[in-house]
């Protein structure tokens, strides 16, 4: 689990206090949520709100995450950085994110998430479930076209390419299978 201090885990994990914290993650419109919806990942008190809080959030980007994490099936942390050696002759490198993960402990119904997340009011949300739709075309049958035609007339541009990738990769397929 990292370097998450354990006495601070049990007290995030108490019902008053995840209660508290869920309710801060959802209602507050500005401030690092975003980052402390990622750092409560490290236990499970957000899993059954996952989807309470992938619908009302205030803040998109805690929204996007939070369907992220419910497609994905597991949530995501920064647990720190480590130096990385471009060029040890010249004594260069960067810092490179190490990341961490656990699955979640709750499913949620793919297209019902496509269908919400698809019509969110917010475009880093929408183009979350673009990314998705991309990845789970093949699986997602007749309806994809449906959802590929939702983000091509999004007003997002970063939306709507996703949607136009999405096409050609449709009728890519569909080509190969009438050939």
């Amino acid at each position: 689990m990292g370097h998450f201090n354990w006495p601070l885990t049990q007290i995030i994990c108490e019902e008053k206090i995840a209660k508290s914290l869920r309710s801060k993650l959802i209602s507050s419109a500005s401030g690092p949520m975003p980052s402390l919806f990622s750092q409560l990942g490290r236990t499970p008190i957000l899993d059954e709100k996952m989807e309470e809080i992938a619908s009302f959030a205030i803040q998109p980007s805690v929204r996007a995450k939070a369907y992220r994490s419910l497609f994905e099936g597991r949530i995501v942390w920064m647990e720190g950085r480590k130096w990385e050696w471009t060029d040890i002759c010249y004594c260069e490198g960067r810092l490179k994110p190490v990341v961490a993960e656990r699955k979640l402990n709750v499913k949620a119904p793919m297209l019902e998430l496509l269908k919400k997340s698809s019509e969110d009011r917010s475009s880093i949300v929408r183009r979350v479930s673009a990314e998705i739709l991309i990845r789970e075309l093949d699986s997602l049958g007749s309806v994809a076209r449906t959802f590929t035609e939702r983000f091509i007339s999004d007003k997002s541009r970063p939306v709507s390419e996703r949607g136009e990738f999405a096409l050609k990769k449709l009728d890519e397929a569909e080509r190969a299978t009438t050939s």
